[in-house]
């Protein structure tokens, strides 16, 4: 299973015993309403057939400032299990957009799932993000429900894999390293200086890191991915798919990065790891320089 799944693909697989759906949806940045908001609410009215739903809002462990660092370890573990997550099961994680009211589609919230889920030590390749997530799924007129499944309770028993996350020394040593990318997702405004996003004095980007808006990646209109050979494109000439180098994404704070590393393994990237402070923690706990 590749680790983004189409909606046809998940049709087929609708009543496969071993598909473990997931609900992962958080709504961000709402004009209306709160900034980060869980998608609970929206899931007891309608999500895809079988469908259970996990708060990742609720879960995600906080230390301030930063609001999404990974569970931990045996907590996650036996949430996935909650969820009737065993070790032989095939995981599709949906979600329902980036940001409230955005002009892109990412699935980066999906993604952030799927990364944890990853880094916790499940198999990749048991673990897919559905392309598009529940807009397109709606969208294309497939079947949504209400009712509310009662799985039984699977069971797990991995190790983290702790190459999947980058940590601060880590990415500080990754400035002047030329085998390890370090590769920025958010708006190119934000990543030149010209949006600031941790205050007036703490603008740019990391220093040596490169930049691909991780919402540029998909169809605004369909949800679907951008054909393979456009995505190879905005990537060729960057580096950033070659195997000999470690790639470490990062954003704000540690979820588009997830999507944008998602693409990558999608594309046959394999050396990738996440920043999970990413600029929450670079440009607000550290002096460290940021360049534009």
């Amino acid at each position: 299973m590749k680790n983004i799944v189409s909606t046809e693909e998940l049709a087929s697989q609708l009543g496969d015993p071993k598909l473990v759906l997931v609900d992962a949806t958080v709504f961000f940045n709402d004009p209306e309403g709160e900034f980060l908001r869980s998608g609970k609410d929206q899931y007891a009215t309608k999500h895809l057939p079988g469908a259970v739903f996990y708060d990742q809002l609720a879960e995600a462990a906080s230390h301030e400032p930063i609001p999404f660092q990974p569970t931990g370890h045996e907590r996650f573990l036996s949430n996935m299990e909650d969820l009737g997550i065993n070790a032989d099961s095939q995981v599709v994680i949906y979600d329902s957009g980036a940001q409230v009211g955005a002009d892109f589609t990412a699935n980066m919230w999906a993604a952030r799932l799927a990364w944890q889920l990853a880094y916790e030590g499940f198999p990749e390749d048991q673990i897919a993000i559905l392309e598009g997530g529940l807009d397109k799924w709606a969208s294309e007129g497939r079947p949504l429900t209400a009712e509310i499944p009662e799985p039984s309770r699977g069971q797990l028993n991995f190790s983290r894999r702790e190459e999947l996350l980058a940590d601060l020394a880590e990415v500080e040593a990754a400035v002047d390293d030329p085998s390890v990318v370090l590769l920025d997702s958010l708006p190119k405004a934000q990543y030149d200086g010209d949006f600031a996003g941790f205050g007036d004095d703490r603008v740019g980007h990391i220093p040596s890191a490169i930049n691909v808006f991780f919402g540029s990646l998909s169809d605004p209109e369909t949800g679907a991915l951008l054909p393979e050979k456009d995505l190879r494109q905005i990537f060729a000439d960057l580096g950033v798919l070659d195997p000999n180098k470690r790639v470490i994404t990062y954003c704000g704070f540690g979820i588009a990065a997830c999507w944008l590393a998602a693409v990558l393994k999608y594309l046959g990237q394999d050396q990738l790891a996440m920043y999970d402070g990413s600029l929450m923690e670079w440009a607000t706990q550290t002096d460290n320089e940021l360049e534009v």
